[in-house]
C-alpha cells in the first residue's frame, strides 16, 4: 500500500496534522457523507519519534509547536518500545498525552498516551497516503481491543481513539450528555475527510483544510 512513499532516513521534525476550523454541534449532521469522526481527547498534542534497537535507539517526543520534551511526560522505555511499531526503522506516532488531570467515568485518566494518527512507519514518511489508509495501518499494528465505546486499549498507558463512519451527531451528543464537565478526558470530535492525502508537515498550517472540530463549550469558546 505504501511502496512508493517518501523515505524517512534521518530525524527531521514535521508539524502534526491538526484541525483549526471549528463548527457548531448543529452542523455535524451535515458531515456524515463526507467525513469520519474521531474522539477528541483533552490532553496535549504529542509526537513520538522512535528509531533503532539496543544501544542505537533514538526516542524523542515533541509538542505541536516544535517544542521538544513535552512537559511532564512520563512514558518509559517499554512504552517507547510499543510505539516503535515492531520495527527498527523510523516511526512517528501522533496522539494526545493526557497531562491535564482529566477523568473518565470519575476515574483519573492521566499520563496516558492516546494515538490518533501515524505519519512515519518503518522509515517511510506516509505523505500521499489517505487518512483512511493510515487508520487501517494502525489497526494492523496495534489491533482493535476495545477499552470502552470510544477507545482501544494497547497497554495500561497507551490507548487509541476509535474512528466512526456514521451517527456522528448522535455520538457527539452522547459524549456531551455522559461526560458534561470540563474534567472529562473527552472534549468532543474531530472530523477528517477519509480520502484526504497527507501533506508534508512543513508548517502548522499544512493539512488543516481536510479537518474540522467540535468541542464542549466552556468560558473560552462556544464549541
Amino acid at each position: 500500500m505504501f511502496d512508493r512513499i517518501e523515505p524517512f532516513l534521518k530525524f527531521k521534525y514535521y508539524f502534526p496534522p491538526r484541525p483549526e476550523t471549528v463548527i457548531p454541534p448543529d452542523s455535524i449532521k451535515d458531515l456524515c457523507d463526507s467525513y469520519l469522526g474521531q474522539i477528541k481527547m483533552n490532553g496535549s498534542c504529542c509526537e513520538i519519534y522512535t528509531y533503532g534497537e539496543g544501544e542505537n535507539k533514538i526516542r524523542k517526543n515533541f509538542g505541536r509547536h516544535q517544542n521538544e520534551n513535552l512537559s511532564n511526560l512520563k512514558l518509559d522505555e517499554s512504552d517507547y518500545d510499543v510505539l516503535s511499531c515492531g520495527n527498527s526503522g523510523w516511526n512517528l506516532i501522533i496522539g494526545e498525552y493526557m497531562n491535564k488531570g482529566k477523568y473518565i467515568d470519575n476515574e483519573p485518566f492521566n499520563h496516558k498516551f492516546v494515538i490518533f494518527d501515524i505519519l512515519v512507519f518503518d522509515s517511510k514518511y506516509l505523505v500521499g497516503s489517505t487518512f483512511e489508509e493510515r487508520i487501517k495501518l494502525l489497526d494492523d499494528i496495534f489491533g482493535t481491543v476495545s477499552e470502552n465505546e470510544y477507545l482501544y486499549k494497547i497497554t495500561d498507558t497507551i490507548y487509541r481513539v476509535k474512528t466512526f463512519k456514521e451517527n456522528l451527531k448522535e455520538i457527539f451528543d452522547k459524549i456531551m450528555i455522559d461526560h458534561p464537565t470540563e474534567k472529562s478526558a473527552y472534549e468532543g470530535l474531530v472530523f477528517k475527510k477519509p480520502h484526504a492525502k497527507l501533506m508534508k508537515g512543513l508548517s502548522e498550517k499544512n493539512n488543516v483544510l481536510s479537518m474540522l472540530k467540535c468541542r464542549r463549550a466552556n468560558k473560552l469558546y462556544k464549541y
